[in-house]
């Protein structure tokens, strides 16, 4: 068996942070997104497998119907923007309105995995707790406006401002710490 021994330590630098936490990331299904994630364009399967992945199990039937009407359906338009260097940001919102902020976050993960993070409460708990806001109060009960205004007012130019790691180390050593942060051993870090 493999325990992992956490001891207190002082982290200097973001880059401390990400190394140490990073360590600690576990997610099923990774080979479902680490085959995927880097594709020129994706296939119906391939996004239903990454959201299978994001979703971190199979989807449910609901969810299913909400793939195929927000995502599937716009599988041509999801390629174009792919493939351009840049694209409008507010054209990708209007065109996929009606998604849940996570899935809509992730989408565009999926299109530019390079430029933008992942997001998900754990992300949103370390990062609160980074910038010594109240972590503890944060509740599945966000406006999907509130999530996407934090988002893109914060946490992205966060991201972009941490050098020497890539996205999906720091989405790792995030999603770790925010996850510890959760659970009732992680509530007694000051």
């Amino acid at each position: 068996m493999n325990i992992p021994i956490l001891k207190s330590q002082q982290l200097t630098s973001y880059s401390e942070f990400i190394q140490f936490w990073s360590t600690y990331y576990d997610y099923t299904l990774e080979e479902l997104y680490n085959t995927r994630i880097g594709l020129q364009q994706f296939t119906q399967t391939d996004i239903e497998k990454l959201f299978e992945w994001k979703n971190g199990m199979e989807l449910s039937e609901r969810k299913k119907k909400s793939l195929k009407d927000n995502v599937l359906d716009k599988l041509d338009l999801i390629n174009t923007y792919k493939q351009q260097e840049k694209f409008d940001i507010d054209e990708f919102k209007e065109a996929f309105k009606s998604m849940s902020a996570v899935w809509k976050i992730f989408l565009l993960h999926l299109i530019k995995p390079d430029y933008y993070p992942i997001y998900d409460q754990h992300i949103h708990r370390a990062y609160l707790y980074i910038h010594q806001q109240d972590y503890t109060q944060l509740k599945n009960t966000i406006s999907n406006k509130s999530k996407e205004d934090f988002y893109f007012a914060n946490y992205l130019n966060f991201v972009h401002s941490i050098d020497g790691s890539s996205l999906k180390q720091i989405d790792e050593a995030l999603f770790s710490f925010g996850r510890f942060l959760n659970v009732s051993y992680g509530k007694i870090v000051k």
